[in-house]
């Protein structure tokens, strides 16, 4: 059995705690996001490719844990566009200490750490969460803080030896002489608007000066931690703090004079500990046409793409593909294929047809060692669903008759709705919240003389059978049959006929005489469902004139 990529990956951190820890200690993995904003969905991969390797892991019977680090002790550098202006007052200020805008939750940091922790549950990834802002406050960090002041000069160097600063006022020895690996946050005003003026290694103060405010304050690490480290310190001094053995990041990260390339040398000459088996993931990026978006105006949150897909299509679009292979998620038509493309791997795997690579990334996609991935008991075509939904406007009830007759269910039993979801809901969500006006379908109030004129001869015989046959053919399986044999029947040929080119263009005809009747352009739903949505009443009063 050929090992795939997560397999690999495991593989080398096993080897690599085996080297440094010893083969049966606990492996730490570990992923961060800084609580800034909505945090949009190309920051899942920073969660979900850790908690995928964790779970192969745990597979494998090892103890494993999965860290989430909550930078929340960041300082705000900007203000989202749905943040009320006057925020800007709070930029410098920690995450963790700025009201949330609304009043809702306790800090504006745990606004956006609640939405995504919710969003992680319906994922199935319980990562153990880690605030940065209680982390440094309580004390956690504080000998490491000391060693990286004790040691300023050291990773002064490390840190001017990936930079290139031409222009530099002053001189590498005066920078070197005036560096600190720390940034304070006043004691008056809350920014980190502060230089360091003087540090005492013997008892831990700190002296320091705020522009913002103008006040001069100080205070003992043994007393307090008004302070974090500089990014670049903060994150090779967690990896030896918390025993980090994998981080994945952004492939970014991984480029010459990355922080990662810094953080490397930095957490073996100040803290004496290996690094991380670094794993650069690959970039994920949103595209179709819908009214999708995020604070920035571009992105989707993980809990706005969770009302449009399920969450284990979600998590399978990651465990499909490799953690370096970059990949767009197209919430426009393209999520239409995405769920077929779901749908076909689901019936192969209940066939036993997958292939290796499908069955695993299905298998990951369903369970993890919590249990379960929420999925649809009864799933129903999604391109049908929204169909139906399109055309009724939201209407649940006739859709349902529809998905019956689709399931081939006795009409005089009720379906129920709970059977398909959560995929009703997406469907729902899709079409009422996130379809732009302009791809919804439109429906003509009344049959429309001029287009039926306009249609060739062939076209009006074609739509005249197709009325006629309506009762006879009223579900699903069959007005597909009639509709796609009606070219062949009116042009007198066996309805087992191959279909050629002319054949072909003949039905293509046929479906946008179909569309403009109904609809008044030259494309839209499958017309079978179409159909089904209407009722047979109203196609056949928009497809021929009523005598």
């Amino acid at each position: 059995m050929k090992s795939d990529w997560v397999e690999q990956l495991c593989d080398r951190i096993e080897l690599q705690v085996q080297k440094t820890k010893g083969a049966a200690a606990t492996i730490i993995c570990s992923s961060g996001i800084s609580p800034s904003g909505p945090i949009h969905l190309g920051n899942l991969r920073e969660v979900m490719t850790p908690h995928i390797i964790v779970e192969e892991l745990r597979k494998r019977g090892r103890q494993v844990e999965h860290l989430h680090i909550w930078d929340d002790f960041d300082r705000l550098r900007k203000i989202p566009a749905n943040v009320p202006a006057d925020f800007a007052k709070y930029i410098g200020c920690p995450l963790a200490d700025i009201p949330d805008p609304w009043d809702e939750y306790a800090s504006y940091a745990e606004r956006y750490m609640a939405d995504f922790t919710q969003s992680l549950q319906r994922l199935g990834i319980a990562p153990r969460f880690v605030r940065q802002s209680l982390a440094y406050r309580s004390g956690n960090y504080t000998a490491q803080i000391k060693e990286a002041m004790a040691q300023r000069f050291k990773i002064f160097d490390i840190i001017s030896s990936f930079q290139t600063l031409p222009g530099q006022q002053e001189s590498a020895e005066e920078r070197r002489a005036s560096y600190y690996p720390l940034r304070v946050y006043c004691e008056n005003c809350h920014k980190d608007t502060t230089t360091i003026s003087q540090y005492d290694e013997e008892t831990a103060r700190i002296a320091y000066a705020c522009s913002s405010c103008q006040y001069e304050g100080a205070f003992s690490l043994n007393e307090k931690v008004e302070c974090k480290l500089v990014w670049k310190v903060d994150w090779p001094m967690r990896w030896s703090a918390l025993g980090v053995d994998c981080e994945p990041a952004g492939a970014d990260h991984a480029a010459p004079n990355s922080s990662f390339s810094v953080g490397r040398q930095i957490v073996q000459a100040i803290y004496h500990t290996s690094p991380p088996q670094f794993v650069g993931f690959g970039f994920v990026g949103m595209e179709g046409r819908t009214k999708i978006s995020s604070s920035a105006g571009t992105s989707a949150t993980i809990s706005s793409a969770l009302d449009i897909i399920e969450p284990c299509i979600l998590r399978w679009l990651y465990t499909r593909r490799s953690y370096n292979q970059t990949f767009m998620i197209d919430f426009g038509q393209g999520l239409l294929r995405l769920y077929d493309e779901w749908d076909t791997l689901v019936k192969q795997q209940r066939e036993g047809k997958a292939s290796e690579a499908n069955a695993k990334a299905y298998e990951r996609a369903i369970h993890t060692s919590e249990g379960p991935v929420g999925s649809t008991p009864q799933p129903v075509p999604f391109h049908l669903l929204t169909s139906v939904l399109d055309v009724t406007q939201g209407n649940v009830a006739q859709m349902l008759r529809i998905v019956a007759q689709y399931n081939g269910q006795d009409l005089t039993q009720e379906l129920r709705p709970e059977l398909l979801e959560p995929r009703l809901s997406c469907a729902l969500n899709w079409v009422t919240r996130y379809l732009p006006e302009d791809e919804r379908t439109p429906i003509r109030s009344a049959f429309n003389a001029e287009a039926y004129e306009q249609l060739s001869e062939l076209d009006r015989a074609s739509v005249q059978m197709l009325a006629e046959q309506l009762d006879m053919s009223w579900k699903l399986d069959a007005l597909t049959n009639l509709i796609y044999n009606i070219a062949k029947i009116v042009r007198g040929l066996p309805v087992d006929t191959p279909p050629d080119a002319a054949l072909k263009q003949a039905q293509r005809s046929f479906f946008i005489a179909i569309y403009q009747l109904i609809c008044g352009r030259d494309t839209g739903p499958r017309i079978p469902t179409l159909l089904l949505s209407l009722g047979k009443e109203k196609v056949k009063a928009l497809l021929v004139p009523q005598v």
